[in-house]
């Protein structure tokens, strides 16, 4: 381990470097997937949101906030009793890039985040990525997983010493060290290393390790009573004047050049951490006037998005209030009408994008606008990503239209095409079908739809007795059945 600065890439290593064989960052393509990340997370679809994250990181490794996002997407899933990934979903995130390696990592750990050696993988990963402020990040939390395993091992904190310097973790990397020497008192190369990074932490932190500029100045940000705060402060959102601190900066490089990607990004992440009302609307701000000055539309969506978040919030402590479910109703059309006009805009930034579009159905079916909604998931039916939901919400709007026939021949093409990633939604569209057939028969009088709707109905009762309304539908069908005379 090279402890005073990292080995420079030749030859063959150059090969691991991001910026090597062309591999740039692309924001905007990421930000595709994570948008649809958050809004599938908002349905409960942590699986879909976690792929969805990980496939973004692919594109924006460096992006923090995504990060996070993904890693409380984790957790949700786990509470959601969620399995671990199979190596073919791994497989599908993998790629050449160490940024494609990470997000594999990342993917296998969120889908199984108690799970200490994939934790160790991914810190690895991004550490190979170079992509040190989310292996900060990590550091502490595969610490902790290390200090809570059930076989504490001087191999476990000498690998987790190492995997630490490689992020610049240096305290979690001192502790690993600390513990791997109280396990094994007696190793003078362990009690070498301590004593090193030790070093190399004052090295670090003190930008002792950049080069020297033409005049000398390179201990200027130990001088600097401003650049040394920064330091102390690691941009920490811990709170206090560290993070006031910190949110000051980023508003000074912000104002300094508003049309600067990276002051824009950091600027509202940091206010946007604050999780307040106030902060959010700067936020907005921020965000739109970087759109304006930089024309990268991403601004726009992530301003759009926290407007869309907030009033979520503010329906969901309605709800757990109980206090006025006429206010809560009245914000839900209001969501709905923002995230139309949203979507509908994404949608005609982004023609091509079939996931973008798949929301914008989703959104105009719950505003009860079926003619839209089918002409969006129309558009979805030929990627097959989206191939068999679009199916599905495409017969509801038919239904909800009293296209029966229609509505039958959609769900049926649904039930068709599921594989076996897709077996999950079943279960519903055989119910939309029952529901479909016993329309149609009502409005035709037949008795063969009518006797397909029962034994559909048969067959969820015998998988599932209390899924939704079932036991009434079994009566139902059943008065149907002898209504129309057989």
């Amino acid at each position: 381990m090279a402890l005073f600065g990292k080995k420079k890439k030749t030859g063959e290593d150059a090969g691991e470097s991001l910026i090597d064989e062309g591999w740039r960052p692309q924001p905007e393509k990421a930000a595709k997937f994570f948008e649809h990340a958050r809004t599938v997370a908002q349905t409960g679809n942590f699986s879909y949101a976690i792929d969805m994250y990980a496939r973004g990181l692919r594109f924006d490794p460096g992006n923090m906030a995504s990060h996070v996002a993904l890693y409380e997407t984790a957790v949700r899933y786990l509470q959601s009793s969620g399995k671990a990934a199979t190596g073919k979903e791994i497989r599908a995130i993998d790629g050449s890039s160490p940024a494609d390696r990470m997000a594999a990592a990342e993917f296998a750990w969120a889908k199984d985040i108690n799970n200490l050696q994939l934790a160790m993988k991914l810190l690895a990963a991004v550490g190979k990525a170079e992509q040190l402020e989310f292996g900060q990040w990590l550091a502490p939390r595969v610490f902790a997983m290390m200090s809570k395993a059930k076989k504490q091992t001087k191999q476990l904190y000498t690998q987790g010493k190492d995997l630490f310097s490689e992020v610049d973790a240096w305290k979690e990397a001192f502790a690993s060290a600390e513990k791997a020497i109280a396990i094994d008192p007696s190793d003078s190369d362990l009690i070498s290393e301590l004593n090193e990074l030790s070093a190399q932490r004052t090295i670090s932190e003190g930008g002792f390790n950049k080069p020297a500029d033409e005049q000398g100045d390179f201990r200027s940000n130990i001088r600097d009573a401003d650049k040394q705060a920064e330091l102390q402060d690691q941009e920490s959102l811990s709170g206090g004047a560290g993070a006031e601190r910190a949110i000051e900066r980023a508003k000074a490089a912000f104002e300094e050049n508003p049309g600067n990607a990276e002051a824009i990004t950091k600027y509202a992440q940091l206010l946007r951490r604050n999780d307040t009302p106030e902060d959010d609307e700067i936020a907005i701000d921020v965000l739109m006037k970087g759109f304006e000055a930089s024309q990268q539309y991403r601004f726009r969506m992530a301003a759009g998005d926290i407007r869309m978040n907030r009033l979520t919030k503010r329906i969901r402590a309605i709800d757990e209030s109980g206090s006025n479910a006429e206010e809560a109703d009245a914000l839900r059309s209001e969501l709905l009408e923002l995230r139309s006009a949203e979507y509908n805009e994404r949608v005609a930034k982004y023609p091509t994008d079939r996931g973008i579009k798949f929301e914008l159905g989703a959104i105009e079916f719950d505003r009860g606008n079926f003619e839209d909604a089918m002409a969006m998931f129309q558009q979805c039916k030929d990627e097959a990503k989206y191939r068999i939901r679009a199916t599905h919400m495409l017969g509801k709007c038919f239904a909800q239209e009293g296209w029966h026939q229609e509505a039958v021949g959609e769900f049926r093409e649904a039930i068709e095409k599921l594989d076996a990633t897709e077996r999950d939604r079943e279960l519903m569209i055989r119910y939309d079908l029952m529901l479909s057939l016993i329309d149609l028969a009502r409005a035709s009088n037949s008795i063969e739809e009518a006797r397909e709707a029962a034994e559909i109905c048969s067959a969820i009762v015998r998988k599932d007795i209390s899924y939704r309304d079932i036991r009434q539908k079994r009566k139902d069908v059943d008065a149907l059945i002898k209504e129309l005379g057989a």
